[in-house]
């Protein structure tokens, strides 16, 4: 995105014709509507009014958004000494106008530079911003000239490089605190998923609600936001999780009394006593399990909710049950589909996408990939338990009663791909071993042995687990070496 002069925005909206507009719109890639751009006009009017200085109407990001969140900002100025942030609305909408810059503050509270929030109300030519308690009130928009003729201008080259979209990410698990205390905020996806879910709810019969989104998608935030909304509003609710229970899932029930079971305990909750029952990581429920939620809540007018990332399977199994076909012939389930990555980098994204298909060809040239070629095992272990050292997240491949290649380089005390799934860290290694390969639909398999458990899914699952950093070790594999350095080059 390009910064801009308001003036030149204004003079453009008024004399271009309608084609040239739009080209010109789209250059700064941005589609403002009409009342938007007379909500501007007004403003800036009223700014010269104050003080008819020029400079004060230069180097605006207009209609800016945060990459992969879809927060918009009105109108921001970057600086030095401080930014400014003013947004633009034709009525005083109350409670609205509170709630947009107390999520304003929290967004760019992230830049570590102090920030101006205001709101321009065009029908009632007034400044508002918020006080020390969050309360609305007017500012004299000589305050706000002020602060624009004292910025020192901030030179941006890239201003999506200033937000790290993980950073607005909360995870229930690795955050718990910051989960509860509702220090985070959904993206507009996500909250009108949250909207329609609840409305959805409300309704006090069976019904059904599907939310699908791949990893770092947000999909484990939102329907955990759902659950804590349904406790808060004395809803009985039981989430299940088809797997082991993590950390985060034990403070929730310890510490704050939520009521979270294993899948493999279903048989002992009788889930007549439940309004709404909410099935995490789905995908790996047993069929049997989830045609007893699905008759439970026919035969007692109760809601199920389930989330899950078909490409997560980790056994063959799950693969072939094909729970997603299984809940849409079995329910009429309203499906919410995340489809906008945040947790994850883009280029470690695009970077995952072509190393698991060397058909698809993202460039990924990015600091934030680290590759270490090793001859042997044993170099290669001591290296990974120095990066545990330095404070990188180290994934073992699960174990089975077999013993299996991946075995020999398994880092003691370390947590499984089982025990991370629906986690998120900084930085995480991940192993390739030469039994890693390419086959003939050039799709990344494994060879030479049969696990009980999916490698190649395993290694996505340990990849995608990061928000920052990847760290990829390949173990006497050319082949994958290869590979990666054609992605990473």
């Amino acid at each position: 995105m390009k910064k801009v002069n308001l003036i030149s925005i204004i003079q453009a909206y008024n004399k271009l014709n309608r084609p040239l507009y739009i080209k010109y719109f789209d250059y700064f890639n941005v589609k403002p509507k009409s009342t938007e751009l007379d909500d501007l006009k007004l403003f800036v009017s009223h700014l010269f009014k104050v003080d008819n200085n020029i400079e004060n109407l230069k180097d605006y990001y207009f209609g800016y958004n945060i990459p992969q969140i879809g927060k918009e900002f009105d109108l921001l100025r970057f600086g030095e000494n401080y930014n400014i942030n003013v947004e633009l609305k034709s009525k005083n909408t109350g409670v609205k106008i509170i709630n947009q810059l107390k999520r304003n503050k929290y967004y760019l509270g992230f830049l570590r530079t102090d920030t101006h929030y205001y709101t321009f109300v065009s029908s009632e030519k007034k400044l508002y911003t918020l006080d020390d308690s969050d309360n609305l009130v007017v500012r004299d928009l000589k305050e706000l000239v002020h602060l624009l003729e004292n910025q020192i201008l901030k030179q941006i080259s890239n201003v999506d490089s200033l937000f790290n979209p993980s950073n607005y990410l909360v995870s229930p698990f690795n955050s718990t605190e910051k989960f509860i205390k509702n220090k985070y905020f959904l993206t507009n996806q996500q909250e009108q998923i949250k909207k329609e879910s609840i409305k959805a709810l409300s309704k006090k019969k069976a019904s059904f609600i599907s939310i699908s989104g791949k990893a770092g998608t947000g999909k484990t935030l939102v329907t955990y936001d759902i659950v804590k909304y349904l406790i808060e509003n004395k809803e009985r609710v039981l989430l299940v999780h088809c797997g082991n229970l993590n950390r985060g899932h034990k403070v929730l029930n310890d510490k704050y009394k939520w009521g979270i079971i294993p899948a493999k305990h279903l048989r002992d909750y009788d889930l007549k006593n439940y309004d709404i029952v909410v099935v995490d990581e789905t995908q790996r429920i047993y069929p049997t399990q989830l045609e007893n939620i699905i008759d439970n809540a026919k035969a007692n007018n109760s809601v199920c909710v389930f989330s899950y990332d078909k490409s997560q399977c980790l056994h063959q199994w799950e693969i072939n049950n094909d729970i997603e076909k299984q809940i849409e012939d079995k329910t009429a389930s309203k499906v919410f589909k995340l489809t906008k990555k945040i947790r994850t980098n883009k280029e470690i994204a695009a970077f995952i996408i072509s190393l698991l298909d060397k058909g698809v060809n993202y460039k990924s040239n990015t600091s934030n990939i680290e590759l270490n070629y090793f001859s042997n095992t044993k170099d290669a272990s001591i290296y990974i338990e120095q990066l545990g050292v330095e404070g990188w997240k180290i994934v073992n491949y699960t174990p089975s009663i077999y013993i299996l290649p991946y075995d020999s380089y398994k880092i003691l005390g370390e947590d499984s791909t089982h025990e991370v799934v629906g986690q998120e860290y900084d930085a995480v290694v991940a192993v390739i071993d030469s039994y890693f390969f390419y086959d003939s639909t050039n799709q990344l398999s494994t060879k030479g042995y049969q696990s009980y458990y999916h490698p190649t899914k395993m290694l996505s699952q340990i990849m995608t687990r990061t928000r920052k950093k990847l760290s990829i070790v390949v173990i006497n594999n050319e082949e994958v070496m290869d590979r990666c350095l054609d992605i990473l080059n």
